[in-house]
This record gives structure tokens, sequence and C-alpha cells, in this order.
């Protein structure tokens, strides 16, 4: 097998409170090769380029998905380099046409029809699987999207760190950032289109609201909430209101009346944001998920290590059943409103063994859940080098899901799945039973700890065999 080199970076214990920098991503971010690297953040919702020519005009519609508010529906989950997998009639199925790559945006347009995005395309979900709207050829995004929005017409709307785009069904245009008169280190972040087809756009600092050919400031003053706001998302409700979410405010906007801040309890640093098909809330903040249903307004705090397996939060979801849908490093949990649960641990399902990149339920979500089954297990191995190409010999090592760069004691200790032991003479490493998913490596040099950048070393991990993730080289300090 070929050696596949990964820089690793040094990290020290400590916990600081999160900021808006940190707030965006999990401690640590793997790389699994140079040529499979991660997008910059700023371009992140960019679509896969190894894209299918998708047709100038919109696609048929295929065998839609109804999207009914309280009726039972499916679940799509999204995990890293697999693509999206579907949960519905007690099993887990990968969406045709999405069963490969990264998938993060999943959405329900104004149109009521379901999309997803990766790094090349924008494409609706239906019954018969993942057909492409816009991705290469005549359709071919112009710009590295943050966010999309599809209007009720079929168009769509994408921002980027630099530009505003508008696909007509045809072809793409775009107007320069610089049209919102941003201060400095402020760019576009969201999007989205109400079901008049007005369009709303958020930077970190600002909201707008189209209006004609051009973007008018929205006041978000008479929220009363804490500046800088660091806007994120943005949702649209089921009676056609918006939802802003910035780093501890989320604030609602209905029609002309002022912008109001949602009534959540204290909030350390929201990241992710899910309304369901009916209107309930879910927010990820750090290590909780706050959960709200509009017919009570009662709000539920559901945290990591209590009310579900512990784990760093990586996606969330709400339904019209008062269930919320969490993915973290332990694998997807699945909460009823009376408390109770389903989960299944990395491995437990396969087909979703991995980072979970996000989630949307459609209605009540599914009526009834598969079993979460055994556990299934391979093995990992590899070898460490020093970046002369010595080995790192007898050298502390553990391997999880998230391996901290910010720890108490080791990278890996509060961490749901964690192993330990120690390099050989030549730097070889291995464990033979590890559940199926996602894991970083963290190796002790000189006192000090170093971790891999984070996730997607072992996506090809298969039952019963032993992956071999290559050698990782330690960073050059020079």
């Amino acid at each position: 097998m070929l050696a596949v080199p990964l820089l690793m970076l040094a990290c020290d214990g400590g916990q600081p409170a999160p900021t808006s920098e940190t707030k965006k991503s999990a401690p640590s971010v793997s790389v699994e090769a140079k040529a499979e690297a991660k997008p910059d953040a700023k371009a992140e919702a960019k679509l896969d380029e190894k894209a299918e020519p998708a047709a100038a005009d919109r696609p048929a519609l295929a065998a839609p998905l109804t999207v009914t508010a309280g009726a039972p529906g499916p679940a799509f989950i999204a995990v890293e380099k697999k693509g999206i997998v579907r949960l519905d009639d007690r099993k887990f199925t990968p969406v045709a046409g999405a069963d490969t790559g990264s998938f993060k945006r999943m959405k329900v347009g104004a149109d009521g029809q379901v999309y997803a995005a990766n790094y090349s395309q924008i494409g609706r979900l239906d019954n018969a699987g993942f057909t492409v709207v816009a991705g290469d050829g005549e359709a071919r995004i112009p710009n590295s999207l943050s966010d999309y929005a599809v209007a009720g017409d079929g168009q769509i709307w994408g921002v980027s760190y630099s530009s505003i785009d508008h696909f007509d069904g045809k072809a793409w245009t775009s107007e320069a950032a610089t049209v919102l008169a941003l201060g400095a280190e402020d760019y576009p972040q969201a999007v989205t289109v109400d079901r008049a087809g007005k369009a709303w756009l958020a930077s970190s600092q600002k909201l707008f609201v189209r209006e004609g050919d051009a973007w008018k400031p929205v006041d978000l003053k008479p929220a009363r909430a804490r500046s800088p706001y660091y806007l994120s998302r943005l949702e649209l409700a089921p009676d056609d209101s918006v939802y802003a979410l910035g780093m501890d405010s989320v604030f609602h906007l209905v029609g002309a009346e002022p912008a109001k801040k949602l009534k959540l309890g204290g909030a350390g640093s929201y990241s992710e944001f899910s309304v369901s098909t009916a209107g309930d809330l879910a927010l990820v903040d750090v290590d909780k998920v706050t959960a709200t249903r509009p017919a009570d307004g009662k709000l539920r705090v559901l945290r990591s290590g209590k009310s579900f397996n512990k784990g760093s939060i990586w996606a969330v979801g709400a339904d019209d059943s008062g269930r919320v849908w969490i993915g973290s490093d332990f694998g997807l949990s699945i909460l009823n409103a009376d408390g109770s649960k389903t989960e299944f641990a990395s491995g437990a399902a396969p087909e979703i063994a991995g980072e979970i990149k996000g989630i949307l339920v459609l209605g009540s979500g599914p009526a009834t859940l598969p079993g979460a089954g055994p556990v299934r297990k391979g093995g990992l191995k590899g070898t460490i080098a020093h970046p002369d190409d010595m080995p790192v010999a007898d050298a502390p090592i553990e391997v999880c899901p998230n391996p901290a760069f910010i720890y108490t004691t080791t990278p890996c200790a509060d961490q749901p799945v964690r192993f330990t032991g120690k390099t050989d003479a030549q730097g070889a490493w291995s464990f033979p039973e590890v559940p199926l998913g996602e894991y970083g490596v963290a190796v002790k040099v000189g006192g000090k700890w170093m971790t891999t950048l984070g996730f997607a070393m072992n996506s090809a991990m298969k039952e019963g065999e032993v992956h071999d993730i290559g050698l990782i080289k330690l960073a050059d300090k020079k």
C-alpha cells in the first residue's frame, strides 16, 4: 500500500470559552491527503468536481417527495464522503446519485421540493434519488457557494464570500458582494427565499432583504441582541417568517414587524440550526441542543452525556412529532418528546458510520425506526514518522473520532470511542477491533501531543478487515 503523508500539528491543554472564530467547527479537522483536502471555509459549500453535466433547463421532476406537516416522512442523513442516506421503512438506504462525496446543506425549497448541495452541484432529492439542477456544463456554478436557496419557481440564489449569484433555470448571473457595503472581514454567509419570492441575505454582521434590484438593510437593533452578531444561517419557517442564527442569538423576522430575539435561555455559541416542517426548532450550542415546539413554547435542553450519549455534536434535525435528531462522533441519537430515545452508535448502522454533516427530517419523520443492531468493527493501523522520515518510536498514541486541539488531559480523553497504545520501534501502531467510522490520531512526542487535522481518514474501513491509513508525518516546525 502507498504511504499517505498526513501533517500533524502540536496542541496544548486548556479549555477557553468558545469564540466566533471557533464556533463553526470541531477543534480538529482531518485531512486524508493533499489531493483530497477540504475546501477553505469560505468555499465550504462549493459543489463536487466530479459532477455530471446538468441540462440547461430545469430537469423534470421524477417521483417527487411529498412534504406534509405532521405526516410521516423520510429522514435524510448526510455523511462525509459517503453521501446521503435515507432512513425510512425501518432501514437505511444510500440515495442513488448521492451515494458518495460530501453533502451538507439539505433543505426544503420555497417550491416545496427537497434539495441538497455537494462541492459542485445543487440537486433535488426525490423518490428516485438525486437529480442535478445546477452543476457543470452551461449551468456550472460560477463561485464557491457558502449557501444557496431555491425559490418557488425553481430559481436559485447563492452566496459566496465575494459574490451574490442567481440562477434563472438556464444561466447564472453574479453581482459583487461590494454592493452590500460590508465592513472589513464581513462577508455573505447565508441566503433564503420566502414563498413570495423575496430573497433574504445575511452577512456575518448584517441582514438584507431584496427589494426590486437592490438589497435593503434590515434593522436588527429592535431585537436588543448583543453585537457583533456573527450571523451564520437563515431558515424559512412554515408561516413564511425568517429566522437568522447568530453566535448567541436567534432573530425572528415577521413581515414588516421589527426584528425580535427568540427567548431560548442562555447561549454559549450556536453552530447548527433546524426548523421542522411544522416549525419545531432545534439548535446546537457547543455540547447541548436546545429545542422548542411552537405548540407549547416550552424549551428542552438536551445535554451531551446526559440526555444522549456523549460526543461532539456535528448536526441536528427536528421533526413534527417533537423528536430531535442529533449527529455526533458517537453516532446518531433520536430523542423523543417524552425523553425516550433510539441511538445508533458508530458501526451499529454501517451506512451512516462516519462524520454526519447534516440531517433533514420531513414531516413527523419515519413512523417506525430500525433496531440499532450489533456494532460492526474493523481494524486500523498505520505508521508515524518525523519530518526527516525517522520513525516515531515507542510513543503514546490515541485513536478517537475527533482528537481535540484543546483538552484537559489528552486529546481523546473525552471522546465516546477511544483506543490507546504505543508505536513500536518502526513507528507502527495498530488496533484490531474498532467500530466502523471516522477517526483521527494523536501521538505524544517530546512531552507534547500532536494531532491529525481531524476526520475522514478511514472512510474505507470494512467489517472484519484491517484498514491501513498509511504514513503519518509530523509537521516540520521550521
